[in-house]
């Protein structure tokens, strides 16, 4: 079974469990190393085959859905996973219940920019200018506090997500340091 050194690393691996297609690489590709050496130590050598690891990855993934509350599972595929949709359907699920005083456009654009950063230039820049978010006139300094409501709820929610998949993993032996 594969074992994450961590919640991150188990994160960060089932949320991108489409890009591990399965198919058999190239001689070439399979002795080919990235000229960053700092990253080899971030490897786990499970013994694993990628058919192997990426099973493990698939039934880590259903068991992490199946235990969270809705709302942590929600906020780690809202900010981590690469399937667009998957990520869409997050913000339709995390928007009406965000705890924010923000009426509903507000709390919808500051979810998407907050899914969305305003460096991944993935949504136009005219998209991050808090003014956009309020048709009402509300004052700057309302505005502002909104967001920062809003992330903060939004990142709690994360950091709450990151200790329940730590639990997780320890209570099913599937960290590194149980393992060894």
């Amino acid at each position: 079974m594969t074992i994450y050194k961590d919640a991150g690393h188990c994160i960060g691996r089932i949320m991108s469990i489409e890009m591990h297609d399965g198919t058999a690489k190239a001689p070439w590709q399979r002795k080919y190393k990235a000229g960053f050496t700092e990253l080899d130590r971030d490897v786990v050598d499970d013994g694993m085959s990628p058919e192997e690891r990426t099973t493990q990855d698939a039934m880590t993934r259903a068991m992490l859905k199946r235990l969270l509350p809705e709302v942590q599972w929600q906020v780690l595929v809202a900010k981590f996973s690469i399937n667009d949709n998957e990520v869409r359907d997050a913000a339709a699920y995390l928007t009406p219940r965000v705890v924010t005083p923000a009426h509903f456009l507000f709390r919808t654009k500051c979810v998407m920019a907050w899914i969305v950063p305003e460096r991944r230039n993935r949504l136009p820049p005219a998209f991050y200018e808090i003014q956009t978010w309020d048709v009402d006139g509300t004052p700057d300094r309302t505005l502002r506090r909104w967001r920062a409501i809003t992330k903060r709820w939004l990142d709690d929610q994360v950091n709450a997500a990151h200790l329940a998949v730590e639990g997780i993993l320890t209570e099913h032996g599937l960290r590194l340091s149980e393992a060894a």
